[in-house]
């Protein structure tokens, strides 16, 4: 990331994107989310224009510092014989929705840990883990119930794209 002034959350310095909210041709609006596949659900987006920070190396699983593979997905047709995921978004709001398609298309990172917790497509573990690191403070905009359960959508997205297995993270 260069340092080019864009928008960004002015609470933790991430990057934020524009977001075109549009079903069935009609564009019903342009929101802003954090440029993260999993928001966080410690605070709100506090939009601001700046330089955002870079992002740090982290887990996207458990957030832990410096994760050892990355996993690719499998979105090149010569990789596997058809490729499709049927995304549900009628409950989901544009921003989830958005998040959705985010992981779809970018590639992930992973600890040691939650590395084989993904070998063993253990999404509970997988789940109870990201919360044991990152609590939802009584306080958050959402409750746990609903964190688990965008995880859980996160998760399943991330599984019905990605059938391989992980490269060395050193590898990007």
């Amino acid at each position: 990331m260069e340092d080019d002034i864009g928008f960004m959350c002015a609470h933790c310095g991430g990057e934020v994107h524009d977001v075109t909210h549009n079903r069935e041709g009609a564009v019903d609006g342009v929101g802003y989310r954090h440029n993260r596949r999993v928001e966080p659900w410690d605070h709100e987006l506090e939009l601001a224009v700046g330089v955002a920070q870079a992002p740090s190396r982290a887990c996207d699983f458990c957030g832990e510092h410096e994760p050892s593979w990355l996993y690719y997905p499998t979105l090149d047709p010569d990789d596997t014989d058809m490729f499709e995921v049927e995304l549900d978004t009628t409950h989901l709001s544009d921003d989830d929705t958005a998040v959705a398609v985010l992981n779809m298309l970018y590639p992930w990172l992973a600890c040691d840990t939650c590395s084989v917790l993904v070998a063993d497509r253990k999404v509970d573990r997988l789940i109870d883990r990201a919360l044991d690191r990152t609590p939802v403070p009584s306080d958050a905009a959402v409750d746990e119930e609903t964190v688990r359960a965008r995880l859980q959508g996160s998760l399943s997205v991330f599984f019905s794209t990605r059938p391989g297995r992980p490269q060395p993270s050193r590898a990007i």
